[in-house]
């Protein structure tokens, strides 16, 4: 059997002074869970990150939009340490589809680089950006999860007006939107569901959404990343809907 592979999609963090302690990973970090971080992992699994690029080291890495892919944003490298910290045999490919200014502009750049990270033949993609959707971007979609590839995006987090008031009426973003993805939404410190985390029946799943100072969707789609990782290191038997099943078991600590 192929080993299965992972989409996983973020969105960009949202800053906040005070955040209000997920079931599922304690404050000591990201490598405390209720399911169990091995200290030694004999399997490499490869997990692409679609972002702002990453000062990490890597196993390989392209810019679709400058010439390199260091980061200069801090996003991407921020996903990228996570990521390793939940898992620390994910091996690391790195698309930079993100300018230093943290907007995603270019879908095209995102569907070339879903395009490099499959040709690479890696397990999991990450991808941490809110895109309007399109006919390209859904075909894209399409063709990972034709070849067995299991799509998790993050829900997205609530944007604010002028007045910094969120709006009441942000829904599920693309790709997570697409029925061929599991969405994410974003836990606060209390376990309950982070404030600007966008809700929506699209929603599959919930997880810690913060480091730090830092809270939102991005950041609860690199822990699943992380744990999808793991749980598809530890389950090689395992079809689409057993892995999917188990990371939604995981994510609500049971």
């Amino acid at each position: 059997m192929k080993p299965l592979r992972i989409i996983i999609a973020g969105f960009i963090i949202a800053a906040m002074n005070t955040l209000p302690a997920s079931p599922l990973y304690s404050e000591a970090g990201a490598a405390e869970s209720v399911y169990p971080v091995s200290a030694s992992t004999s399997l490499s699994i490869k997990v692409a990150v679609l972002d702002s690029g990453s000062n990490t080291a890597y196993k390989e890495g392209i810019s679709l939009i400058d010439s390199t892919p260091g980061d200069h944003n801090g996003h991407g490298t921020l996903m990228a340490r996570i990521i390793e910290e939940v898992y620390p045999g994910a091996e690391l490919y790195i698309v930079k589809v993100i300018g230093d200014n943290g907007l995603a502009l270019n879908e095209k750049a995102v569907i070339l680089g879903l395009e490099w990270a499959i040709s690479r033949d890696v397990d999991i993609i990450n991808i941490s950006l809110r895109l309007k959707g399109s006919s390209e971007l859904y075909q894209a979609i399409r063709e990972a999860y034709r070849k067995g590839i299991v799509i998790v995006a993050a829900a997205g987090n609530r944007r604010t007006n002028k007045a910094g008031v969120r709006y009441a009426t942000d829904t599920v973003a693309y790709p997570a939107r697409y029925d061929e993805v599991i969405a994410v939404g974003a836990l606060d410190r209390s376990g309950k569901v982070y404030s600007g985390s966008i809700e929506g029946d699209e929603v599959t799943l919930r997880i810690r959404g913060y480091r730090g100072n830092r809270a939102g969707t991005s950041i609860a789609s690199a822990y699943a990343a992380g744990l999808a990782a793991k749980i598809m290191s530890e389950n090689q038997d395992k079809d689409i809907h057993e892995i999917k099943n188990i990371l939604i078991r995981a994510a609500q600590g049971r």
